[in-house]
């Protein structure tokens, strides 16, 4: 549970004991539970802020100071290590959604977070960018006819889109379907590999051609 308060420090200790370092770190959990805004509870509210704001930022806190020492000891010894931090937006982020006040408020918190820490960490050889999603078919866009639900933090989540909704949505899509996992894990290794080690603060939208909802 990304959400839990020390979630984060164990996460960061983990990957250090066992890697030895931390080099590329990607803020990728989420899901969605949506309403309109009159009928959004404040506990859905928080549930999409902490998920998708408050873990990321407490995992990049709990990162800083192993980069940190990291990237001083490289360049003491006269070596220069890229490292990379890729956070998870959607394009809910950057244009709205109708029934995602929540998830969208804070997938566009992502956005303002990456800008900033893209600032702070650059005198550290960190590059530091965003990917914002369009339609990407998981099980949280499956078919709703089917009833599927996701079991999350204690709650059982209704998840999937509508059917014609679906079918719409891709007929809007200039490639004319939604994306795969392994097209989405395609965007995320792009700002991996050394190829982007001057690419840093920027979001890069993954959506087949679509440009807003």
């Amino acid at each position: 549970n990304v959400t839990a308060p020390d979630f984060a420090e164990r996460f960061v200790g983990t990957a250090v004991s066992e890697f030895k370092g931390l080099d590329i770190l990607i803020n990728n959990a989420g899901y969605t539970w949506d309403n309109v805004i009159q009928k959004m509870t404040d506990e859905q509210w928080y549930a999409m802020i902490d998920c998708h704001l408050t873990a990321p930022f407490r995992i990049l806190r709990a990162a800083q100071p192993v980069i940190r020492a990291l990237g001083k000891a490289e360049t003491e010894a006269g070596q220069r290590m890229m490292r990379k931090v890729v956070n998870i937006s959607s394009m809910a982020g950057l244009f709205g959604n109708p029934g995602q006040t929540n998830y969208a408020a804070g997938k566009a918190g992502i956005v303002g977070m990456t800008q900033t820490l893209a600032k702070e960490w650059g005198r550290m050889n960190v590059t530091v960018n965003c990917v914002a999603y369009g339609l990407i078919k998981t099980r949280l866009t499956g078919n709703a006819a089917e009833g599927g639900t996701a079991h999350i933090d204690g709650r059982d989540i209704k998840v999937g889109v509508n059917p014609d909704l679906m079918a719409a949505m891709e007929r809007g899509i200039p490639l004319g379907r939604g994306g795969t996992p392994e097209e989405a894990a395609g965007a995320v290794y792009l700002l991996c590999i050394p190829e982007s080690d001057y690419v840093s603060g920027q979001t890069l939208v993954c959506s087949g051609g679509l440009t807003g909802f």
